[in-house]
């Protein structure tokens, strides 16, 4: 495994069922814009901002996932990135992500939900962003507080 790379992601990879023994390879899906990666109307987004080149960033997306699965809540997650597409499409069949990730070559969406820096995650109910990263939180109360909305958005 590769620095940074942590047991948890790991954990989080195999639960998700992503990797390990008996995993088949799987079509990764690189879309070129949020309405095709999750047309409107097809339910909660949860936008995880990512660069394939930083370990925290791709565990950041790893564990989104992995926390939306454990909780059950109908999310669908989604990356978002500025990688070349082949170098994308190449970490995407390494780590056999199924879900879709936006290729956002132009920042469009880094631009609509001023992202400065990732890992980011936004939560989007429709057009409307629910939960934003505060970046002046570490990590693990990001996910505290994520779960916390998470929690409450579904248990209406």
């Amino acid at each position: 495994m590769s620095p940074g790379f942590s047991f948890l992601t790991a954990a989080a990879l195999v639960a998700a069922g992503l990797t390990g023994p008996g995993v088949k390879p799987v079509d990764v899906r690189i879309c070129a814009s949020l309405d095709e990666a999750a047309p409107p109307g097809t339910g909660p987004v949860l936008l995880v901002f990512f660069s394939i080149e930083c370990p925290v960033c791709y565990q950041e997306l790893f564990e989104a996932r992995y926390l939306v699965d454990r909780g059950r809540w109908p999310v669908a997650v989604i990356g978002v990135s500025l990688a070349l597409r082949d170098d994308l499409q190449a970490f995407l069949e390494k780590y056999a992500w199924t879900s879709p990730v936006v290729l956002d070559r132009r920042k469009a969406l880094f631009r609509r939900f001023k992202v400065d820096a990732v890992p980011y995650k936004a939560l989007l109910v429709g057009t409307e962003a629910v939960y934003r990263d505060d970046p002046y939180l570490g990590s693990d109360a990001r996910r505290e507080e994520l779960t916390k909305c998470l929690t409450r958005l579904f248990s209406r």
